[in-house]
């Protein structure tokens, strides 16, 4: 059976210094992807499923940035990381969610998969099916 982005939220919500965060208002939601879309980005369903969950995630140095959130600073906020990194124009067709170290996590909706990049190259590291995966892959590596 395959892991939902719910049932792994509820699994690492229990770790030690995780934080999981109130749900995305579905107004804001709905605003903020409407506007990434507009300009070039990509959205994925499943990123959708996440923030109606939990307005962002950390844990031992992963970010999942918030969309518009009062209990997040400003630069952990999904708009911003996207404008501030030029993501439509360095990797059109995608966007940025989120953050580790030294590699970002995107959805490249061209391609459609989430994948895992260098920060510095944007080289490709891992590249999943779902955001589900990805999420998996990430937190189970840092306990």
């Amino acid at each position: 059976m395959s892991k939902t982005i719910s049932s792994l939220l509820k699994k690492y919500s229990t770790l030690e210094y995780a934080e999981i965060y109130k749900p995305c208002e579905i107004k804001i939601l709905d605003e903020s992807s409407g506007l990434l879309i507009e300009s070039g980005h990509a959205w994925s369903p499943e990123l959708s499923e996440f923030y109606k969950i939990s307005n962002g995630f950390f844990y031992n140095g992963i970010y999942i940035f918030s969309v518009r959130s009062e209990e997040r600073e400003e630069h952990y906020d999904l708009l911003v990381q996207n404008v501030q990194w030029k993501i439509s124009e360095r990797l059109p067709g995608c966007v940025l969610f989120g953050r580790s170290d030294e590699e970002v996590y995107v959805y490249n909706e061209p391609e459609k998969k989430f994948q895992i990049l260098d920060f510095t190259g944007w080289d490709e590291y891992y590249a999943f099916d779902s955001l589900a995966e990805l999420f998996d892959f990430v937190v189970s590596e840092r306990i």
